[in-house]
C-alpha cells in the first residue's frame, strides 16, 4: 500500500532527524529523493551515501528555504534532474532558541516565523508551479503537537508557528484539491532528534517532557517517517486537509 515507486520526493531539512529518516525510508519504498539542506552539508552527504549504499536514487541540493530565489532554484534543479516532483515534505524548521513572552525580541519572532511558516509558503509555491499543470501531487507539512498546548516552557513562539502551519494545511488543501493536489500534515510530539539539543541545550528538556507522555518515551524519527510515508502513498488518497498527531498519547 505504501509503494512509492516512480515518485520523486523533495524533503526540506533532510540532513538529520525526521527529515533524514524520511528520506532513507522513502528511498527503500522506491522513491527518488531530493534532500534539501542549508547549514548541515555533512549530514546531507551522509544521508545521500546511506541511501545510495542501499541502492537508492537521491541527490542533495543546498537552499535556504527562507529565501525565495534559493527555493525556486532548488525546485528547478530537482525538476531538471528527475523531470517532476510528485511529493513535497515541508520538514525544515526549528525553535531557534527559547524565550519567555516578555523577553521575546522582534528579531527572534521574525526568524522563527521565517523558518517555520514562510518556508512552507515559499517551498509550496515553487513546487505547485510543477504540480498544477500535471494536476497531481502531494504536499505534507510538518507541524508539532506543541501547537495544541501553546508550547512547553519558553517556546510559545515556536508553538504559534506550528499553529499557523496547521491553518495553512487546511487552507491549502481546500484551494488545491480540485486541481488534484492533496495537502496534509503531521504533528509530532516528543522525538529523539537534535532539535531539543539545539533549542534547549543542557536543561534535560526531553527527559522532563517525556514524563507527560502516556507511552513514557519519545518517538524515534523513523516512527514519524512512517506516517509521512503513509501520507505520501496512494494509501492516503482520500485524506485531505488533516494533520495527524503522533505523540504517544500526549
Amino acid at each position: 500500500m505504501q509503494d512509492l515507486q516512480g515518485k520523486v520526493v523533495l524533503i526540506t531539512g533532510a540532513s538529520s532527524g525526521i527529515g533524514r529518516a524520511t528520506a532513507e525510508l522513502m528511498a527503500t519504498k522506491g522513491a527518488q529523493v531530493v534532500i534539501n539542506y542549508n547549514s548541515n552539508e555533512k549530514g546531507a552527504t551522509e544521508t545521500v551515501q546511506a541511501i545510495r549504499e542501499q541502492g537508492g536514487d537521491c541527490i542533495a541540493i543546498h537552499a535556504d528555504v527562507t529565501k525565495k530565489e534559493q527555493v525556486e532554484a532548488m525546485v528547478q534543479e530537482a525538476v531538471s534532474v528527475y523531470g517532476a516532483v510528485h511529493v513535497l515534505v515541508n520538514n525544515a524548521g526549528g525553535g531557534v532558541k527559547q524565550s519567555t513572552f516578555m523577553d521575546m525580541t522582534e528579531e527572534l519572532w521574525d526568524e522563527t516565523y521565517a523558518l517555520n511558516v514562510k518556508s512552507v509558503l515559499l517551498c509550496s509555491q515553487a513546487i505547485l508551479k510543477d504540480m498544477l499543470p500535471r494536476k497531481s501531487g502531494k504536499i505534507i507539512n510538518l507541524s508539532s503537537a506543541a501547537a495544541r498546548i501553546g508550547g512547553a516552557g519558553e517556546s510559545m513562539h515556536y508553538a504559534s508557528t506550528k499553529g499557523a502551519v496547521n491553518t495553512m494545511t487546511i487552507g491549502m488543501s481546500r484551494e488545491f484539491v480540485e486541481h488534484g493536489i492533496i495537502v496534509n500534515g503531521v504533528a509530532p510530539g516528543m522525538v529523539e532528534t537534535p532539535f531539543h539539543d539545539k533549542f534547549a541545550p543542557g536543561d534535560n528538556r526531553l527527559e522532563r517532557l517525556v514524563a507527560s507522555v502516556p507511552m513514557k518515551r519519545a518517538a524515534t524519527p523513523l516512527e514519524i517517517a512512517e506516517v509521512i510515508c503513509f501520507l505520501a502513498s496512494d494509501a492516503s488518497n482520500y485524506i485531505v486537509g488533516e494533520t495527524i498527531t503522533v505523540s504517544g498519547g500526549r
